[in-house]
C-alpha cells in the first residue's frame, strides 16, 4: 500500500522526469520510482508503477498525443515495468483515441508472450469490452481468428470472462462462435467447450435449444463438443445422447458413450 508520502515523493519526482528528461526524449522513466524501498520477489511492486503511469497521463492530459514514441519504447524497450506501463496507459487512452492507439497496441500484441496478452486482456479489453461491447467486441473476434494461437486463445477466453460478466451478452457472443463448429477448429476445440460450459451456467434454455437444434447432426467435431459440455443432467440430453451412442462414427460414439455416463452419474445424484 502505498504511504501518502511516497505517492507525494513520486509525484514529485515525475513531474521533474516530464520538465527535465521527457522533452528530451529521455525515455528512462524508472528514475521516477527506483528509489521506492520495498520490493516483491525484488521487484519494485505494481502498484508503484501503475500510480507512475497514471500521473503521467494525468500531467501530459491533452497533449498525449505528442508522446507516442515514449508509449512504444515502454513497451520495447523498458522490461516488464515498461510493459505494464504501457498496458496502464492504454487502458486510459484507448477510449479517448481508438483510431490512434488500437493500431500501437495489436501490433506488440503479435509479439507478447501470455502473461503479457492476459494482462493486456484483463485490464485493457475487459473493462472495454463491459462498458461498450458494440464498440470492441469485434476486435475480440478479429484476435480470435488470428495467425497466432495464443492471441486467438486469449481473445476467446476474454470473450468468456465477458458474458461471465455481461450474461445478456450469452447469445450474441455464442452465436458468433457456434459458426466456427462447421470448420476444423484444432486447438481451438477447447475454448469451445469452455465456452458453451458457460453457457449452460448462464443461460440454461439457450443451452438446450442448442442441443435440440442439433440433435440429428453427426458432425464428429459438433458432438465432441456438445457431449463434452455436459456438466448436468437433463432428459432432453441424456435422449439425445443416446442416439448419438448408436452412431456408426467411432468419435461420434465415443464421444456419446462419455457423455451418457455422465448423464447418468448425474441423474442418480439428484
Amino acid at each position: 500500500m502505498l504511504t501518502i508520502d511516497w505517492k507525494e515523493r513520486l509525484n514529485k519526482d515525475t513531474d521533474d522526469y516530464l520538465q527535465t528528461k521527457l522533452p528530451n526524449r529521455d525515455y528512462d522513466f524508472e528514475i521516477i520510482f527506483i528509489a521506492y524501498p520495498e520490493r516483491v520477489n525484488g521487484k519494485i511492486p505494481n502498484e508503484v508503477i501503475v500510480h507512475v503511469a497514471n500521473t503521467i497521463l494525468q500531467r501530459l492530459g491533452k497533449t498525449h498525443e505528442q508522446y507516442q514514441s515514449f508509449f512504444r519504447y515502454l513497451w520495447t524497450k523498458k522490461g516488464e515495468y515498461g510493459k505494464l506501463a504501457f498496458t496502464q496507459m492504454m487502458s486510459k487512452l484507448l477510449p479517448k483515441k481508438p483510431g490512434l492507439y488500437f493500431p500501437m497496441l495489436e501490433e506488440y500484441l503479435k509479439s507478447a508472450n501470455q502473461q503479457e496478452l492476459s494482462s493486456v486482456m484483463d485490464k485493457v479489453m475487459l473493462p472495454l469490452l463491459r462498458k461498450s461491447p458494440e464498440k470492441y467486441l469485434d476486435y475480440l473476434y478479429t484476435w480470435s481468428k488470428a495467425d497466432n494461437p495464443l492471441l486467438r486463445k486469449l481473445a476467446m477466453n476474454t470473450a468468456i470472462k465477458l458474458i461471465k460478466k455481461v450474461p445478456e451478452l450469452t447469445g450474441q457472443v455464442f452465436m458468433h462462435y457456434q459458426h466456427q463448429w462447421y470448420y476444423p477448429l484444432g486447438d481451438m476445440q477447447s475454448e469451445q467447450i469452455t465456452l458453451i460450459k458457460a453457457v449452460a451456467k448462464l443461460d440454461t434454455e439457450l443451452y438446450r435449444k442448442i442441443f435440440l437444434e442439433l440433435e440429428n447432426n453427426r458432425d464428429p467435431q459438433i458432438v465432441e463438443i456438445l457431449c463434452a459440455s455436459i456438466q448436468d443432467y437433463d432428459a432432453d440430453l441424456e435422449r439425445i445422447v443416446e442416439n448419438w451412442t448408436k452412431s456408426g462414427n467411432a468419435k461420434v460414439k465415443k464421444a456419446a458413450l462419455t457423455a451418457q455416463r455422465v448423464l447418468i452419474k448425474k441423474k442418480g445424484s439428484k
